[in-house]
């Protein structure tokens, strides 16, 4: 008798744990940014700045206007886990719109991560910063890639979170 309560239990946690696990899977790392998802803004920020949730390996990083053109950008790759990375623009953008693409690996995972973070550069936006506050929330907590970015590592982390 006590075996089979025993084996009910193991059975009941394993269960718990698998159901569990695809939440564990569809981490977005993705914390803050400036700029922020949908700011509009009179210049870009300098420095450009996306903060992390947790620690990461960034894989690539690219600012791409809405004509496909990626912006040469001052940006260091390194082999250590981050928590925030700091860029430049290396030469003032135009108006127009503009994403930042990126790509990691979140080593304490085992997975892909990465994101877009779209913006506008408008010379008529309010001084000091964006017509849209960058403390108002998006209805997704993080960016989601386009699903024709040219990076196919990207474009595997986009899916929308399915718990929403």
């Amino acid at each position: 008798m006590k075996t089979r309560k025993q084996a009910s239990a193991a059975v009941l946690l394993l269960g718990g744990v698998l159901l569990g696990a695809p939440q564990a899977l569809a981490q977005e790392m993705y914390d803050t940014s400036v700029p922020f998802q949908g700011d509009v803004l009179k210049e870009a920020p300098a420095p450009m700045v996306i903060s992390f949730a947790e620690a990461i390996y960034l894989t690539n990083l690219r600012l791409v206007g809405a004509d496909g053109e990626a912006w040469p950008l001052d940006w260091r790759k390194t082999e250590d886990d981050v928590f925030k990375v700091e860029f430049h623009v290396a030469k003032p953008l135009p108006p127009g719109s503009y994403q930042i693409e990126w790509t990691a690996y979140v080593r304490q995972h085992y997975h892909p991560d990465g994101g877009v973070i779209a913006f506008t550069i408008d010379p008529q936006a309010a001084p000091g910063g964006a017509l849209t506050p960058a403390a108002t929330q998006p209805t997704v907590s993080a960016p989601q890639a386009a699903p024709d970015s040219p990076d196919p590592a990207l474009r595997a982390v986009s899916a929308p979170p399915t718990d929403r």
